[in-house]
């Protein structure tokens, strides 16, 4: 699996589309909607070493880093946010019509009070994802020492830590309830 990012454009409700190998939101514009060409060389040395020479292709021969055909279309944030797998996905990117693309990582939490969830939080820019990761990471080795609690210490954490981000925390897919249980500035 690449770098894979959910890219939900918002029109009238939203089309969903697939990035592999990760897209820069700052190439999502009026001009240039799915992105410019892939970076076929950055993939190919990013997994060398996994590659089987006697195989398939690594990535497609398209146009766009965003695959311009959509996989699904929505009417509600709250469904897009249902077709996020954190398995699958590494970010989540919400555009709209201005092209001002809302940044989210996906974040898979340990489940808790019996419901497994994943946690969408806003970011700004690369440096800013890079925080969060390793703050995630601390926030992941502080509950693993400390145990869970009733009402999860990471998602607790996630909801305080930075208000404005526009945090979602939600129960994981198949969740026949999916529902978010937080959504702040989506």
């Amino acid at each position: 699996m690449g770098h894979r990012t959910l890219v939900a454009y918002e029109r009238d409700g939203y089309d969903l589309h697939h990035a592999h190998w990760g897209v820069d939101p700052a190439a999502l514009t009026p001009l240039t909607p799915y992105g410019g060409r892939p970076d076929v060389a950055r993939v190919r040395a990013a997994v060398a070493d996994r590659l089987e020479p006697a195989g398939g292709r690594l990535v497609e021969d398209r146009g766009t880093v965003v695959d311009p055909d959509p996989f699904a279309t929505v009417p509600t944030f709250e469904e897009v946010v249902g077709h996020v797998d954190p398995v699958e996905h590494e970010a989540l990117y919400v555009v709209p019509p201005d092209f001002a693309v809302r940044r989210y990582l996906v974040v898979a939490l340990r489940a808790e009070c019996g419901r497994g969830r994943t946690a969408l939080v806003r970011y700004a820019d690369a440096a800013d994802a890079r925080y969060l990761r390793g703050w995630l990471a601390g926030a992941r080795a502080v509950r693993d020492v400390a145990g869970t609690t009733t009402g999860g210490p990471v998602v607790a954490a996630l909801r305080v830590l930075d208000p404005g981000r526009g945090t979602v925390v939600y129960p994981a897919l198949g969740d026949e309830n999916r529902r978010s249980d937080r959504s702040v500035g989506t």
